[in-house]
């Protein structure tokens, strides 16, 4: 018995189902917006985005994501390279999603520190942070803040790799602080820090 032939009308059916199924299916996906897994803020080199929300394009995605943050936010930070100064002026969790190895911050000004920080409780760890080479500039600088966690960074290659200014009651653990032109890990009337497991190699 021979089988069945498919007309045309049938495949042009099939192929409007087929094609009405996938414009609805992308038009559900952009209502429900983009997805960020890892915390309530993504950022990739381009742009941040919310659990849920649009793309933001931004040439400083991780300060643009600071700035619109709020208190508490977790802010997870995707692999690649990013160059800026970072100010971060509230309580916040920052964080790479795959670790030191796999995200840079540089400065993109020399002269100035990659991460300030002048809030307390802000937690930042997972970063390579680098290029901040003037003066007393520093990959990390803690301006005034208590019970921050500074942990997993690899903060080498600036003046100072992680300074704390006026700072107390902040935990520091397992960063390399390593060929920076001065200090590894700087104190400035800060007193009364957890530190644990740190390396440190002076540049030549």
């Amino acid at each position: 018995m021979k089988g069945k032939r498919v007309g045309y009308r049938e495949v042009a059916t099939i192929l409007i189902l087929v094609i009405s199924a996938f414009v609805l299916f992308t038009a559900v996906a952009s209502a429900d917006g983009l997805p960020c897994a890892c915390g309530d803020i993504c950022v990739n080199e381009t742009g941040w985005w919310r659990n849920g929300g649009d793309f933001n394009a931004s040439n400083t995605p991780i300060q643009h994501a600071i700035d619109n943050a709020t208190v508490g936010n977790i802010i997870c930070v995707k692999d690649g390279t990013y160059k800026e100064n970072v100010d971060v002026n509230k309580r916040l969790t920052i964080r790479s999603q795959n670790g030191s190895a796999s995200t840079t911050v540089e400065a993109l000004n020399s002269d100035d520190h990659v991460f300030e920080v002048t809030a307390d409780y802000v937690n930042i760890s997972g970063f390579t942070v680098q290029n901040a080479t003037g003066g007393d500039d520093a990959g990390i600088y803690l301006n005034s803040t208590d019970h921050c966690n500074i942990s997993g960074n690899n903060a080498s290659y600036n003046n100072r790799g992680i300074y704390l200014y006026y700072s107390s009651y902040n935990t520091l653990t397992s960063n390399n602080a390593s060929y920076n032109g001065y200090y590894g890990i700087y104190l400035y009337y800060s007193l009364q820090h957890a530190h644990e497991q740190h390396r440190f190699v002076q540049r030549p």
